[in-house]
């Protein structure tokens, strides 16, 4: 009921940025069979090397009403009517399968916490309480604001499935220690254990997790050398997964990035610690400059050293601190250490999982303080016993209630992606990746003025962002200032020579200042990239049979590319039949030409294309006199 409560505001959250690519645009989430398919996930995308994730995407796809699966987003200036209704009849299966995720592992956590509480090593501490102790410890971690980035963020399921079956390794090696079915608990551990590692890098540390819990809270019983062999095997999969991996450039090595990147942590994961107790301001996308030296983040460095030598020092003498710490610090290890992932040095979602240390602790802690102070000030233990047990109950609930609120705030930040970018922007005014964000958020609201002015400041922080280059000239050719979105958008291509809609952007460009050569060249080199992609076709048709350049009229060509983009568009577009039409009448075709023309205007009327009807009625005329009304621009 509480996570229910805290998250009923994300079945409204749009998808943004790395949602586009793994959920949007990923044709492997269409099919559930073959396996072969639905856990194939595309590369250079936050599921490349994740199939479990992946699969239960394509799950939701499945599950999805057949009518708008396909809607992934709400608003749009060519979007018809009742878009946004569709998108969210389509998107909250999306968010209601992350939640239902989420609540499960707050359940397997309750279930850890319970045990732990309740074993051998702690029961005569926390015999009476261990029940309500691991039930406050879930509903916080539950209902924290810092789990949104993980819950409401639809692509970073990844993290919270992947903590899911990291909890459920955990609960089921402890059960198979206490039960006498420990052959069915194992074999559920070593399940647990492998799809973790096929849903996200993190799930390698799972099987140090288990040993270190069994070497603290284990007492005299023999280490289980069966069971942590067989978790140890399943690294074989993270094996295998990550190296058919292909997620783009987001590690570098070089340069002493990795000695810079682990001092740059001390700093990242300090502000962890504080979004732990104070949850705000919590940012979406964060920019967060490479440490240039030890004397910037000494403090930082210090504490986090101080740190890790009490976890080592606890772990040694088996305190129950120890494993909380190596909990911590070794579930943040794969992204916060020397591995240094250069595209993302700080991410709240990354704590998805360390939080419930941090919790535990701040629970525990707080029970046993209180306890001392009840047993010391209030005289009868029954009568301690309730004034404390209500006193916790009031504290629980108003902070489950101030932390749940929240948490519904947050995700209202995600109802858009404008206010999602603005908030990031308003946090983080040097955030150049927020502002290039936000930039395109306005150049597709054609708002271009202001798209300008926020890719402008993202192109003076980094100058060397083929990114924001490329942005910020596709928004001054949208207000027709050609030569500086030429420079600009020559910039990108020069910085990131794939860059497919820079070269996209400035074939356009080039189109609408003649000089269609360049405008041929940079537009192919787009087409390479997105083959099926019916607007470029089309464009690059008209350009092809209309040219003034005898070196690159081309109607032969034309009529290849316009048919393709007919068939892509299930000739239901009537400016590509349009286009088709002109250029089956450039070689001749007039008969042809007649025919496709007045198809298209068949479409116009229905459609009521007023502006493109008149025009057409002209060239079906003129196709039927075998006359091309068209000559070269």
């Amino acid at each position: 009921m509480a996570g229910a409560w805290a998250y009923s505001t994300s079945f409204a959250g749009v998808l943004v940025l790395d949602d586009v690519r793994a959920v949007a645009r990923n044709p492997t989430i269409k099919t559930l069979w073959p396996l072969s398919t639905s856990m194939s996930p595309p590369a250079a995308s936050t599921v490349s090397g994740r199939p479990i994730a992946n699969f239960t995407l394509a799950i939701n796809y499945a599950l999805a009403p057949p009518d708008v699966r396909d809607v992934f987003v709400s608003t749009g200036r060519e979007a018809p009517p009742g878009t946004a209704d569709d998108f969210l009849r389509n998107i909250w299966g999306y968010h209601v399968l992350n939640l239902v995720i989420h609540v499960a592992a707050a359940l397997a956590l309750f279930g850890v916490v319970r045990r732990t509480l309740s074993g051998d090593r702690l029961r005569p501490t926390f015999e009476t309480s261990a029940t309500w102790l691991a039930f406050v410890v879930a509903l916080v971690w539950l209902v924290h604001p810092l789990q949104t980035g993980s819950v409401t963020y639809v692509v970073q399921r990844v993290e919270s499935l992947m903590g899911l079956f990291y909890l459920l390794t955990l609960y089921c090696a402890i059960r198979a220690a206490e039960d006498v079915r420990a052959r069915a608990w194992t074999a559920g551990a070593l399940v647990s254990c492998a799809l973790g590692m096929a849903t996200k890098e993190v799930m390698v540390t799972a099987p140090i997790v288990v040993w270190l819990w069994d070497r603290v809270f284990g007492g005299r019983r023999r280490l289980r050398w069966p069971l942590l062999v067989g978790l140890a095997a399943t690294w074989l999969v993270l094996a295998a997964l990550v190296f058919h991996e292909h997620r783009g450039p987001s590690i570098a090595f070089g340069g002493g990035i990795v000695w810079r990147y682990l001092l740059t942590q001390a700093g990242v994961i300090t502000h962890y610690l504080r979004l732990a107790v104070v949850p705000s301001p919590l940012v979406f996308l964060y920019t967060w400059p490479i440490a240039a030296s030890l004397g910037a983040l000494a403090p930082q460095v210090a504490l986090l050293a101080v740190l890790v030598i009490l976890t080592i020092f606890g772990v040694a003498r088996r305190h129950p601190l120890g494993f909380a710490g190596a909990w911590f610090l070794l579930i943040l290890a794969p992204t916060s250490s020397v591995l240094p992932i250069v595209t993302e040095v700080a991410a709240e979602h990354r704590m998805y999982l360390p939080l419930a240390a941090v919790v535990a602790c701040a629970v525990v802690g707080a029970y046993l303080i209180g306890h001392g102070l009840f047993t010391r000030l209030v005289p009868g233990s029954r009568l301690h016993h309730r004034t404390g047990a209500a006193v916790g109950a009031v504290l629980t609930i108003a902070l489950v209630v101030g932390l749940g609120t929240a948490t519904r705030a947050r995700n209202r930040d995600y109802w858009s992606e404008e206010s999602l970018w603005l908030d990031t922007v308003s946090k983080q005014p040097g955030n150049e990746r927020a502002r290039v964000g936000y930039g395109v958020v306005l150049m597709s609201a054609r708002r271009f003025a202001d798209a300008e002015a926020q890719l402008q400041i993202a192109v003076d922080l980094d100058r060397a962002d083929p990114v924001a280059q490329g942005r910020l000239g596709a928004a001054q050719a949208a207000q027709g200032k050609l030569d500086n979105a030429i420079t600009h958008l020559e910039r990108a291509v020069a910085l990131r020579p794939d860059d497919v809609d820079a070269h996209r952007w400035l074939g356009q460009a080039y189109a609408i200042r003649r000089q269609d050569a360049l405008a041929v060249s940079h537009l192919m080199r787009a087409l390479e990239a997105q083959t099926d992609d019916p607007e470029l076709l089309s464009h690059l048709a008209e350009i092809l049979v209309g040219s003034s350049d005898a070196s690159v009229r081309d109607g032969a060509r034309a009529v290849v590319l316009a048919e393709r983009a007919a068939r892509l568009t299930s000739r239901r577009d009537a400016r590509t039949l349009d286009i088709l039409a002109v250029a089956q009448a450039a070689i001749g075709r007039f008969a042809d030409a007649a025919a496709t023309a007045d198809e298209a205007l068949r479409l116009a009327r229905a459609q009521g294309n007023h502006a493109l009807i008149s025009e057409l009625e002209y060239r079906v005329s003129a196709y039927k006199a075998r006359e091309n009304p068209r000559p070269p621009r």
